[in-house]
């Protein structure tokens, strides 16, 4: 189970596209969000024509607003800054004018504005003191970017399409500048800003002795550099390194670069590159490839004039969201959320394209991503093993485009994608993640080779011809018989590990290619027969070389399309990367076929109910002790379960369990042997408490508009109390009795392999008769036999 997520997107403002710059190369909207994660949750957003805005990201509301009139047009990004000062909080907006009432021919470009206002409650003082212009100033060369970042106070960095990088003071005045020296005409291809602090890839003298470091990839004719300036407190720069970038593509579509030094680079011909940016002993600048290239395929931006439709952010560690437009029908934006270090996607959102976003084939339209920065290492949240992030996508229509064609207004549209990331990368979240974005990568296949997921390696020469007696078999038969593909597979099993079938490693390759053969995905058409062999699904299963990535939409969701029950009690006890939303959705179904067995009065409807689904308590105790992540279950939970009413049957037997675990008589008695049958029937009680919190968790809110779910809700607080005030209790007991817990368990762990050994026909004839005295000796110290009891005073 993967803790990274890409929510929903949700609405944040739309712009109509100005008809006065229709014709101008700039996009019509430029946005750009805070520069630390500890910032208000502002927006600031340049319309074309119009201003200068700042949203609020909680309250989907305009804190500040500066209207500059139709003539007025911007060249790059906004910038603001919050801050207190004078007893309040004030917000300080930046923005580039590239024409204007105020803006002189020579300042096009380089014409920077900067308002202060107060801020009352997140929100603008409507009244008293009015927002006022703190400064309008011409920088030294064309402006691209700007940044007024929170931890450079009352300093501005300003960043030109050459690679110039200038820091300001407060009025806007330059202190320092650096030009980039190249024989060569230099150009900027993307740039970046970072807390000195939290860049890893620095040395520790030039972290502590820097309070910002600038990050610019820059282009010499053919060769790609990277350029990395320390901004100090005094508003100076210290070039802190130079290196060349390996990748030979020049036609870059995106570059991505975290704090960490991990950098991607997408080109268009859908080749993407990792690489990793670091710092020797003797503080060189390096920079090398981290893992093999990616080959995008199903996207857009690999076509001609459609560069634009493709966007790159990077997040924490190697992980990078891209947002693209997919290729086919129907046309969607897709969210992909990738670990590059080991070439898997991670989560993914699919978001239809918005019907106010012309997309002409000649241009195609405007995709910008960004997000928020993930938090500082030395912070309480950048030490968590995940990080809440806000991403930011512009959906822009392309300036340059035939707007007589258009079939409807067009329109800007901003969008918060709510983001969970892992604070770090992991293999344990890339396991079973291999084929997860199949459907976006392209993969070179050898001559002869057998075409395979990525990573999954080659089958082998009996592997292969197993499989294609398999696909002969399924696709010969006229309804999908798949007899001879089992025995196609049980005979490719036995040979390859003998008689009893035990034992054997099967390749990924073969199994995922087994599983195409004969489980068919959950809602897939195909036009051919439909195969299904729960014998060969179940035979994977035991041995557990299934995961449920290696089915398109997951293993349970294609089960449940088949009906068959059984093998997904065994998928619950065998596959480890069951989707907790996958989980509660057959949850849900089973409590529907519970709750209408309960209330028909035909015996026989109650016989048809019962007979394909498994009893709401059967089911309910796989699913708690399945491993879950809190999170994502409750957002399982409101997704899939959320009428109240359908929660109840589902307390009901949460609070039975709990009576059953505090009975007296159950918690002075020893625990019982653990076996699948004992656990499916009364799970632990730390797994019951946890389901519990979870689902109250999700939807307390919703059990108390029920009125019928009151009283269960009291009496299984009057359950759990009692419970909890007992256990307390029996807490000051578990240091006097460990030692003897310890001695019983050793005692119980010889008798089992006494009796193994017996049962192997060894029996106890060869033991040393002087080690069985010295076992008599060492259990008569402890004096404590198998039914002994002994009392305690305290």
């Amino acid at each position: 189970m993967s803790a990274a997520t890409v929510a929903d997107p949700f609405l944040l403002f739309s712009y109509p596209e100005s008809a006065a710059h229709r014709k101008h190369s700039a996009a019509p909207v430029y946005a750009a969000l805070p520069s630390t994660s500890d910032a208000d949750p502002f927006v600031t957003v340049a319309v074309q024509g119009d201003g200068v805005h700042v949203l609020d990201i909680s309250t989907l509301h305009s804190a500040v607003s500066h209207t500059l009139g139709p003539s007025t047009s911007f060249s790059c990004p906004p910038a603001s800054r919050t801050r207190q000062r004078n007893g309040g909080r004030s917000c300080t907006t930046y923005a580039v004018l590239e024409s204007g009432p105020d803006v002189q021919p020579e300042g096009k470009r380089k014409t920077v504005v900067a308002w202060d206002e107060p801020l009352t409650g997140g929100v603008a003082e409507a009244q008293g003191e009015k927002s006022k212009r703190v400064a309008v100033n011409q920088a030294p060369h064309p402006v691209s970017h700007i940044y007024s970042p929170e931890y450079l106070e009352d300093s501005e960095i300003i960043v030109g399409p050459a690679g110039e990088v200038s820091v300001a003071d407060d009025e806007l005045r330059v202190q320092d500048t650096f030009t980039p020296q190249n024989q060569q005409a230099t150009s900027l291809l993307k740039h970046f800003v970072f807390q000195a602090s939290a860049c890893s890839f620095l040395s520790p003298h030039a972290a502590s002795t820097h309070s910002a470091v600038s990050v610019s990839i820059l282009r010499s004719g053919n060769v790609l550099r990277v350029s990395v300036l320390g901004v100090t407190e005094e508003r100076k720069l210290d070039p802190l390194g130079e290196c060349v970038v390996p990748v030979e593509e020049t036609d870059i579509v995106d570059i991505s670069c975290s704090n960490s030094g991990f950098i991607s680079v997408l080109s268009h011909s859908g080749t993407w590159h990792a690489l990793s940016l670091t710092t020797s002993p003797s503080s060189s600048l390096s920079i090398s490839a981290t893992a093999e290239p990616l080959r995008l395929q199903s996207l857009t931006f690999t076509s001609p004039a459609r560069a634009a439709e493709a966007s790159l952010c990077a997040l924490t560690s190697s992980h990078v969201l891209l947002a693209a437009i997919s290729a086919g029908s129907p046309t969607e934006i897709a969210l992909l959320l990738w670990d590059l270090r080991y070439g898997v996607l991670l989560a993914q959102q699919m978001i239809p394209v918005p019907s106010t976003l012309p997309r002409p084939k000649k241009t195609g339209a405007i995709l910008r991503l960004s997000a928020t920065p993930a938090p500082s290492p030395s912070s309480r949240a950048g030490k968590a093993a995940v990080a809440q992030l806000n991403g930011l996508l512009v959906l822009a229509p392309a300036p340059d485009r035939d707007a007589q064609a258009d079939s409807a207004p067009a329109r800007s549209t901003l969008l918060v994608v709510p983001l969970t990331v892992p604070a770090n990368s992991t293999i344990a979240a890339a396991v079973g993640r291999a084929t997860a974005g199949a459907r976006w990568l392209s993969t070179k296949q050898a001559p002869g080779a057998p075409q395979g997921p990525r990573g999954a390696g080659e089958m082998s020469a009996a592997a292969r011809k197993a499989l294609k007696e398999m696909k002969a078999s399924v696709s010969g038969s006229a309804g999908g018989n798949v007899a001879g593909a089992e025995s196609a597979f049980f005979e490719y099993v036995k040979t390859e590990s003998g008689a009893d079938g035990e034992g054997a490693p099967l390749d990924y390759a073969f199994v995922q290619s087994v599983l195409e053969v004969v489980l068919p995905a959950a809602g897939a058409q195909s036009s051919g027969p439909v195969a299904y062999s729960a014998k060969i699904v179940r035979c994977l299963l035991e041995r557990r070389a299934v995961s449920s990535s290696m089915v398109e939409g997951g293993l349970l969701p294609a089960l449940a399309a088949q009906n068959d029950w059984e093998t997904i009690s065994l998928a619950l006890h065998s596959v480890s990367d069951v989707p907790e939303a996958d989980i509660i959705s057959l949850l849900g179904k089973v409590v529907a076929a519970h709750r209408r067995a309960a209330s028909s009065d035909d015996s026989a409807m109650q016989v048809d109910n019962t007979t394909s689904v498994p009893p709401l308590e059967t089911f309910l105790a796989q699913c708690v002790v399945y491993p879950s992540t809190p999170a994502l279950a409750r957002l399982a939970l409101r997704k899939h379960l959320p009428d109240a009413s359908d929660l109840v049957p589902v307390l009901e037997v949460l609070d039975a369990w709990v009576v059953r675990h505090t009975d007296d008589a159950l918690l002075l008695a020893a625990p019982p042997p653990s076996s699948p049958s004992s656990s499916a029937a009364l799970p632990p009680l730390e797994k019951v408490l946890a389901f519990v919190q979870t689902l109250l968790d999700a939807s307390f809110l919703a059990l108390l508009a029920h009125a019928p779910a009151h009283a269960l809700l009291r009496g299984l607080a009057a359950h759990i109390e009692p419970a909890l005030a007992l256990t307390s209790a029996l807490e000051h007991l578990a240091a006097p009795l460990e030692p003897f817990a310890r001695a019983a368990a050793a005692k119980s762990r010889a008798n089992a392999e006494k009796a193994e050994k017996a049962a192997a026909g060894g029996g106890d004839s060869g033991r040393d008769w002087r080690r069985k005295r010295k076992m008599a000796h060492e259990q008569a110290a402890v004096a404590v036999g198998l039914y002994q009891v002994e009392e305690l005073v305290l």
